[in-house]
């Protein structure tokens, strides 16, 4: 399970919006703690959604009745994180390249591999949005909250 540290800053319904504050967990394909982005959970689509670290809150439901300043842990399933960034970047990516070299093989024009290329990364952009959105809005692939059992003053 990868998990790392937050703290609840608004409350809206049944959900917690949750500001990470911590370095997280190494996750299982990395043994050094905070070695890469996964650990902040949103970092992935704030680059292409183009969002800061500063704006960095995760909407998740309050099964655990946090308020507002409790510190909780933003835990995901393992694998969770790595289907997303397959999803999000390795698939458009090889669909891409794909067709840049089917472009390029099937008439030798660069026109056509550029043009392959756009087709590749459109197709990718359709099985993400098709595919993928669906199966990251599956319960495995939402975090969720669990009791840190300390309290953050101020907030």
């Amino acid at each position: 399970m990868n998990a790392t540290d937050g703290v609840v800053v608004r409350l809206d319904g049944d959900h917690a919006w949750v500001r990470a504050v911590g370095a997280g967990s190494a996750c299982g394909a990395c043994e050094r703690q905070g070695g890469c982005q996964s650990s902040g959970m949103g970092s992935v689509l704030d680059g292409v959604l183009g969002r800061g670290q500063a704006t960095q809150l995760l909407r998740l439901p309050n099964t655990i009745h946090a308020r507002v300043g409790d510190a909780v842990v933003v835990c995901a399933a393992e694998g969770a994180v790595f289907s997303a960034v397959w999803l999000a970047y390795g698939i458009p990516l090889l669909l891409a390249l794909a067709g840049a070299i089917v472009g390029k093989l099937l008439t030798g024009s660069e026109l056509a591999a550029v043009a392959g290329m756009l087709a590749g990364l459109c197709g990718g952009y359709l099985i993400m949005r098709r595919h993928g959105l669906g199966s990251l809005d599956s319960d495995r692939a939402e975090p969720i909250l669990s009791i840190n059992f300390k309290r953050i003053q101020g907030g």
